[in-house]
C-alpha cells in the first residue's frame, strides 16, 4: 500500500472518529495530583466559596463549569503544580513566582514583555521602547492600588478551570479570572495614559499558567474572556461590578501540541478502528 494511500486511510479515519463523537467529545485529565504547594479550590454557584484541595474537591472544581482550582498565592511560597496525563501523555500546569517574570533589579523576563506588550496590544496602546519600560517597572512594583502587591503577583496564581483534550488532541484549558480586567491594566499602564485618562471598560487579560505538555513547555495566557455565569464575593448589585469579581470570567487556551500527541491522536484513531473492526 502506497504512503499516499495510508495517510488517505487515516485521514478518513479521523473524520469518521469525529464523526462518530462528536465535535464536542472531550476526554478529561486523569490521574490528577497536586503537590504540597499553596492551594484553594472555588466552588458553588453562582457565588463561589473557597475550599480545601481535597481530591474531591479538585476533581469537581475541573469539571466544566464546576468552580475552579487555584494554584499559588500571588507568587509566594514557591510553586504549585497540578499534574496529570491524558492516555498516559503527562501534563503538568505551575502557578508562577518573581523569577518568572524578572531577573533582578527590575530587570523584565522574555515574559514580562510579551505579556505586556500583548495587553497593550489589546488596550490599544502604542508603546515606544521608553513606554514599554516604564510599563514594566510599574508591573513589577508594589502598587497601592493593588493592596501594596506589584501586578505580576496578581496573575501569578492561575485558577484552573478544566483541563481536556478534544478531537483525539488538542489538549485546551479554561483559565479562571476576571471578565473586566481594565482595573487591573490602569495600574500598569495608567504612567503611560495623560493626566486623568482611564482606560475603556471592558478590557480583559487572564492570568498566566506555565506548562508542560509531554515535554512541550510554554506560558500560556489569554485576552478574550467568555461570561463564566460565577463569582467569588458578595453579591454585585449590578453587572457591571459582577465583571470585576473574581473568576466572572473564562479565558481558554490552547496547548501547544507536540508531536508526539499528534501521534496519540493516530493511536486512538487505530484503537478506534480496532474496536470497530471486532464489533
Amino acid at each position: 500500500m502506497s504512503v499516499t494511500c495510508s495517510r488517505t486511510k487515516i485521514a478518513l479515519a479521523v473524520m469518521a472518529l469525529a464523526a462518530s463523537t462528536g465535535a464536542s467529545a472531550a476526554l478529561s485529565l486523569g490521574n490528577v495530583s497536586l503537590n504540597n504547594g499553596l492551594c484553594q479550590t472555588w466552588l458553588g454557584s453562582p457565588q463561589l466559596s473557597a475550599g480545601s484541595c481535597s481530591d474531591a474537591n479538585i476533581a469537581d472544581a475541573l469539571q466544566v463549569g464546576g468552580g475552579n482550582v487555584e494554584l499559588g498565592k500571588y507568587g509566594r511560597g514557591g510553586v504549585t503544580t497540578l499534574s496529570g496525563d491524558f492516555a498516559g501523555k503527562p501534563v503538568t500546569l505551575r502557578s508562577l513566582v518573581a523569577a518568572d517574570w524578572t531577573t533582578g533589579q527590575l530587570q523584565p523576563t522574555a515574559l514580562t514583555e510579551r505579556y505586556i506588550q500583548g495587553a497593550a496590544k489589546e488596550a490599544g496602546i502604542n508603546l515606544s521602547p521608553t513606554d514599554l519600560t516604564d510599563a514594566v517597572n510599574a508591573f513589577l512594583s508594589p502598587n497601592a492600588g493593588l493592596g501594596g502587591l506589584a501586578p505580576w503577583m496578581y496573575v501569578s496564581d492561575p485558577n484552573i478551570d478544566y483541563v481536556e483534550m478534544r478531537d483525539g488532541h488538542g489538549v485546551y484549558i479554561g483559565l479562571a479570572g476576571i471578565y473586566n480586567a481594565t482595573p487591573f491594566l490602569q495600574a500598569v499602564f495608567g504612567s503611560q495614559l495623560p493626566p486623568g485618562t482611564q482606560l475603556p471598560s471592558g478590557l480583559q487579560v487572564s492570568e498566566v499558567v506555565h506548562v508542560n505538555l509531554a515535554g512541550v513547555q510554554d506560558y500560556l495566557f489569554g485576552f478574550y474572556a467568555e461570561r463564566s455565569g460565577v463569582y467569588a464575593g458578595p453579591t454585585p448589585p449590578n453587572q457591571a461590578v459582577q465583571e470585576t469579581l473574581s473568576y466572572s470570567g473564562t479565558y481558554e487556551v490552547k496547548i501547544p501540541e507536540p508531536e508526539s500527541l499528534a501521534l496519540l491522536g493516530l493511536g486512538l484513531v487505530g484503537l478506534f478502528i480496532g474496536r470497530r473492526r471486532r464489533a
